[in-house]
C-alpha cells in the first residue's frame, strides 16, 4: 500500500468521525432547543395512560400518543437535557475511539496500546450509556408526565430489551480489546526474539 493511499484513507476516517460527531452535536442541539422551548418537550405516552387521560373508550385502539409538556419544571428539563447530553457524548467518544482503531489499522500497527485502549473505551462507554440513559431519560419523562397529570409507568426489564443489541456490541468491543491486548503481548514477545 502506498503512502498516498494510507494518508487518503486516514483523512477519510477523520472526516467521517468528525462528521458523525457533528451530527450527534446537531441532533443534541435540536433536542435541547425543543426541551427548553415554551411549548415544552415532546413526550410519548403509553397506550393505557393515553386512553385514560384522553377519556377514550376501551374499544379505541391506541398504541402511543406524543404530547408536549409546557409546564415541565426545571428539574424535569434538566433530566431530559442530561439524557440528550449523555447520548451525544457517548456518540462522540465512540466516534473518536473508532477513528483511533481505524488509524492504527491503516498504519499497519493493529496491536498497539492506543487501539486496545480505544476498544476498551468503546466497551465502557456503551455499557455506561445502556444502563444510565434509560434511568436518566425515564426521570425526565416521569417529570414531564407528572406535569401533565398522567401516571408514569415505571421501567421494566422489557423496556430495556431494545437496548440489548447495544449491550452486545459493548461485550464484543470488550472481547476485541482483550484480543488486541493479547496480540500486543505476542507482538512484543516476537519483536524481542528478532
Amino acid at each position: 500500500m502506498s503512502t498516498a493511499t494510507r494518508t487518503t484513507g486516514a483523512l477519510d476516517l477523520i472526516v467521517y468521525g468528525v462528521a458523525a460527531s457533528l451530527a450527534a452535536l446537531a441532533v443534541a442541539t435540536f433536542r435541547i432547543t425543543e426541551i427548553l422551548s415554551p411549548e415544552g418537550p415532546a413526550v410519548t405516552v403509553g397506550a393505557d395512560a393515553a386512553s385514560a387521560a384522553l377519556g377514550l373508550s376501551a374499544r379505541t385502539g391506541v398504541d402511543a400518543v406524543v404530547v408536549r409538556a409546557p409546564d415541565l419544571g426545571a428539574g424535569g428539563r434538566a433530566w431530559m437535557i442530561a439524557a440528550v447530553l449523555l447520548a451525544a457524548l457517548a456518540a462522540i467518544v465512540i466516534a473518536a475511539a473508532l477513528m483511533r482503531v481505524a488509524l492504527a489499522v491503516r498504519r499497519g500497527r493493529v496491536f498497539t496500546g492506543g487501539a486496545t485502549r480505544a476498544l476498551a473505551a468503546i466497551a465502557a462507554t456503551l455499557t455506561i450509556a445502556v444502563f444510565a440513559w434509560p434511568i436518566i431519560d425515564g426521570m425526565g419523562r416521569q417529570h414531564a408526565l407528572q406535569s401533565l397529570g398522567i401516571r408514569f409507568e415505571t421501567l421494566s426489564m422489557l423496556d430495556l430489551l431494545p437496548l440489548l443489541p447495544i449491550l452486545l456490541v459493548a461485550v464484543a468491543a470488550a472481547v476485541l480489546a482483550s484480543a488486541f491486548a493479547q496480540g500486543e503481548r505476542l507482538q512484543r514477545d516476537t519483536e524481542g526474539l528478532v
